[in-house]
This record gives structure tokens, sequence and C-alpha cells, in this order.
């Protein structure tokens, strides 16, 4: 009679701690790979016990289907920004894949990403603000290839997409300040 043996891997978690006994990270790892199901494997807090860095991995790549794969906070606790990941590649479909914001909390930046390439069918791929909130600039993207705003409009046109319509009275709205 033969036995069968099955090796399943363990987690090996990874931390080490400040001076003063706070934690500075804790790191997950499967078969030599950041890899963490149910939660972030990648944990990194300021000495002041704020959290400064999420990252979700699965087989090392980072991936997160209901949520932000990687976030970054500033020490006073106002989140820095967040990455949207699935299988290591930038990809949200019902937002941008990628936001910051300044320190005080105003938001600086978004950028929309499908399968790590910027595109977005329904408004400019990619936004910014100043650090007062006055809008900084604009741009639009349809898979990964960057257009001015009439050429998008007519991209749109082109090849069928359901924004057309409301992208083009945006637009002239806009131009001729109907």
């Amino acid at each position: 009679m033969i036995k069968m043996y099955e090796e399943f891997s363990k987690p090996e978690v990874k931390e080490k701690f400040y001076e003063n006994g706070q934690k500075i990270y804790e790191d997950w790892f499967l078969n030599n790979k950041r890899h963490r199901e149910g939660g972030p494997a990648y944990q990194y807090w300021y000495e002041n016990g704020q959290k400064n860095i999420d990252g979700w991995f699965l087989n090392g790549k980072l991936h997160r289907e209901d949520g932000s794969a990687f976030q970054e906070w500033y020490e006073n606790g106002q989140k820095e920004s967040e990455s949207w990941f699935l299988n290591n590649k930038r990809h949200r479909e019902d937002g941008p894949a990628y936001q910051e914001w300044h320190e005080n909390g105003q938001k600086e930046s978004e950028s929309w990403f499908l399968n790590n390439k910027r595109h977005r069918e329904d408004g400019p791929a990619y936004l910014s603000w100043y650090e007062n909130g006055q809008k900084g600039s604009e741009s639009w993207y349809l898979n990964n290839k960057r257009y001015t705003r009439e050429e998008w409009i007519n991209e749109l046109k082109e090849i069928g997409l359901d924004h057309y319509e409301e992208q083009k009275f945006l637009y002239d709205v806009e131009k001729y300040n109907i």
C-alpha cells in the first residue's frame, strides 16, 4: 500500500516593531510570495500607530476584487492614495482605478484604467486639482491612446459608444456657452 501525502504550505507572517512596541509592519507570504486571502498581505504603520500602507496581494500580485488593493495614508490619518488592481493590473470598471489626495484632504488627481490602460468612455480619464480645490487639468483616453476632447468625442461617435450624444451635448454647452 502506497501512502499519499499532501503537503500544504502555511502562510509565513513577518513582523517588526518600533522601540515603543508599536508595529512597523506585517508582511504575509505563501510559497515566498506576498499572499493573503481576506485581508491585506502588506501593512505598514507610522510610529504613532497611524496606518501608513495597506497592500492586498494574491500569489505575489496586487489583487483585490471588492475594493482598492493598495492604499496609503499621511501621518495625520488623511488618505494619500488608493489604487485598484486585478492580477497586478490597474483596473476598475465603476470609477477611477487610481486616486490621490493632498494632505489637506482635497482631491489631487484621479485616473481611470481598464486592464492597465487609461480608458474612459463617459468623461476624461485623467483629472487633477490644486490644493485649494480648483480644477487643474483633464485628459481624454480610449485604450491608452490620448485624444483632445474634440477628437475623443469624434472617436466615441466613430466606434459607436453609447456616451457620444451626452458628451457631444456637454462639449457644445461649454464651447458655445449655451
